[in-house]
């Protein structure tokens, strides 16, 4: 085989015999042919022992040397394009003009051999032997000057450019877009302002109508009681005039015609007096009403307005839009939470004027010592966990105190720092008696009815359970505390299953559970202190879902601890360390926020528990302040 004379100049710009003699080496190298026979053969198989390239007889013929026969033969992979290139080949690319010699003076940078192939998956120079090892089934050619380091350098290079222009442009088409959705939300904003505003507007317009009609019918009914009452006034002096002067008559020493006299004036007066007896009773009754005719009005007010977002690209299909990341509403399963009204749906609505605040610290009736869990009864009375008073105490629902029950101990009826209260459908008070770990049960006035559990990690067995609540099927769900569980039991305390890791090396993943509530739809929601989140679980305890993260922005928690959720399944969340309350939809979307840090009335200093009264107020345990606010 000699050497071309198109070859590139480093071998055909001399004409000595040792330039043309290296030439013709290294075209034979540049081709996989058998280095143990003088037939030329092209190699299939390689020696990893001996390194020596193998035709198909030679294999044979190294198998059955005595030498040899134990050699590891491994075929050479079917993956290599066969694209040789000889010193013949006339080499056009104008980056750059790379003779054999020059190409074959590049080693491998793992076995040091020269680099003969280019593997396209990793964009490295290899050898041989690589391609058993470290690039198996990688996209192997045949080394070319365009894989040459340089060229390769050049070719990324310029990819390098043309991606930074590409996220360049990427970026001023986001930070454009983050402008635009900016302001659109702004003019969005402002849209639904206004449009409020105005039904705001008629609604107050139509109170003031109303409130003037009030007026009105007060200065009628009033005139006319009065008239009345100065009619009857007039008629009882007359008639005290004329039993003064029958008195007189009798007592005197008058004739038998003065007496005739006398008796025929009183009868006269008497008969005009007679028209009196229509004003024996008030002209004016009391039957003043208000009605509305709703007809849904309220429904349609609740939803009232819809706001819509693209997302980018638009979907494809309905298939793939967006959908909540949980079923929290579903009133077809019939197993809501319990608020004390069990038959009636429970709203959260918004107070736009300030909160109702009762109580202060103390160990009077009525004063509070670092309270947790709140709760409400049918009558909308709250019902307060006194943890460090070891007492609960009940409060009417303009925070009036009522009475109380309960004293520190670990006998029946007595506590030990309880925190998570709440209702059953049946009217009872269920207690998580924390640092005595079990559940306590009372009637409304306090009258003890049953108790369930012990400390342990068993089932039914508990380490500081936090806090408790109820379905309308009567379930109670108590977040296991430092067991890192939730555990599901029956109305008489009999345990059903658990969810969580019981102290196992995965418990981080669910740290020191605290709040938990049911939703509309029976599943359970949990507030995981430690991991500032929201866990729901189906009502089976078997499958859980992520909500929010560390935070606080929009959807972030810091030590979340009481969480509620309503009939239309909006979560209501204590955000404790962030100092505020958060409401979020059916499918985690934010809704609003209440309160800040601070002391005045609706600021808060870390609130703990929280629930909902029957008409959808917000009612929460102000820890930090030792207060109760209602929204």
């Amino acid at each position: 085989m000699s050497c071309n004379r198109n070859t590139t100049s480093s071998c055909s710009s001399t004409s000595n015999d040792m330039d043309s003699l290296v030439c013709n080496i290294i075209s034979v190298a540049l081709q996989d042919m058998c280095g143990n026979c003088d037939e030329g053969s092209t190699a299939t198989s390689r020696c990893t022992d001996c390194t020596e390239l193998l035709c198909g007889p030679c294999v044979r013929a190294h198998q059955r040397v005595r030498l040899t026969k134990d050699h590891r033969i491994s075929a050479l992979p079917s993956n290599i394009v066969t694209s040789p290139i000889t010193v013949d080949s006339e080499i056009s690319s104008p980056e750059a003009n790379v003779s054999p010699c020059s190409m074959t003076s590049t080693l491998c940078d793992t076995h040091k051999w020269p680099a003969r192939l280019f593997c396209g998956t990793c964009v490295a120079l290899i050898c041989s032997d690589c391609i058993l090892t470290d690039h198996a089934k990688h996209e192997i050619t045949y080394l070319q000057e365009k894989h040459t380091p340089i060229s390769v350098h050049s070719r990324l290079n310029l990819e390098t450019k043309s991606a930074i222009h590409a996220v360049e442009d990427a970026m001023k088409r986001v930070n454009f877009m983050s402008t635009k959705i900016h302001e659109k939300l702004q003019k969005t904003s402002c849209e639904v302002q206004t449009v409020f505003k105005r039904y705001i507007n008629v609604l107050e317009r139509r109170a003031q109508e109303l409130m003037k009609r009030i007026d009105q019918i007060q200065r009628y009914k009033a005139f006319r009681l009065l008239t009345q009452m100065e009619r009857l006034r007039t008629a009882h002096s007359r008639l005290k005039c004329l039993s003064e002067l029958l008195s007189s008559s009798i007592g005197g020493t008058s004739n038998e015609n003065e007496f005739v006299a006398v008796n025929e004036k009183v009868h006269n007066e008497l008969k005009v007096l007679r028209s009196v007896q229509s004003e024996l009773f008030p002209c004016e009754t009391d039957s003043v009403s208000f009605s509305v005719e709703e007809n849904g009005l309220l429904s349609i007010l609740s939803t009232f307005g819809e706001l819509s977002s693209m997302p980018w690209p638009p979907v494809a299909s309905t298939s793939q839009a967006s959908t909540p990341p949980f079923d929290i509403f579903d009133m077809n399963q019939h197993c809501r939470p319990v608020y004390g009204v069990s038959d009636q749906i429970v709203v959260t609505r918004i107070n736009y004027g300030p909160p109702k605040m009762f109580s202060r610290e103390g160990v009077q009736n009525g004063e509070l010592c670092r309270p947790w869990g709140v709760c409400c009864n049918s009558l909308g009375h709250i019902i307060v966990a006194d943890r460090s008073n070891n007492r609960i105490q009940v409060f009417d629902s303009t925070g009036v105190f009522m009475y109380k029950f309960g004293r520190q101990g670990n006998g029946i009826g007595e506590f030990e720092r309880p925190a998570g209260i709440c209702v059953s459908p049946l009217n009872h008070i269920v207690v998580a008696d924390k640092d005595n770990h079990r559940i306590q049960l009372f009637k409304m006035d306090g009258t003890f009815v049953l108790t369930f559990g012990e400390k342990g990690s068993q089932n039914g067995q508990f380490n500081y359970p936090w806090d408790v609540s109820c379905n309308t099927h009567g379930d109670i769900v108590v977040s296991d505390t430092r067991n890192h569980r939730v555990q599901l039991f029956t109305s008489t305390g009999a345990f059903v299953t658990k969810f969580g890791f019981d102290n196992n090396p995965m418990w981080k993943y669910f740290d020191s559970p605290r709040g938990v509530c049911f939703t509309p739809s029976g599943n359970i929601m949990i507030t995981d202190f430690n991991n500032h989140r929201i866990l729901v679980i189906d009502r089976n305890l078997t499958h859980p879902q992520f909500l929010g993260e560390e935070g606080s922005r929009h959807r972030q928690f810091l030590r979340p601890q009481g969480i509620a959720c309503d009939d239309q399944g909006n979560i209501i969340v204590a955000d404790s360390k962030n100092h505020r309350i958060q409401v979020m939809d059916s499918c985690g979307n934010f809704l609003f926020l209440l309160g800040r840090p601070g002391k005045k009335e609706g600021e808060f200093d870390r609130p703990s528990g929280l629930c909902l009264g029957p008409t959808g107020k917000i009612i929460v345990v102000d820890f930090g302040n030792t207060r109760i606010q209602v929204f």
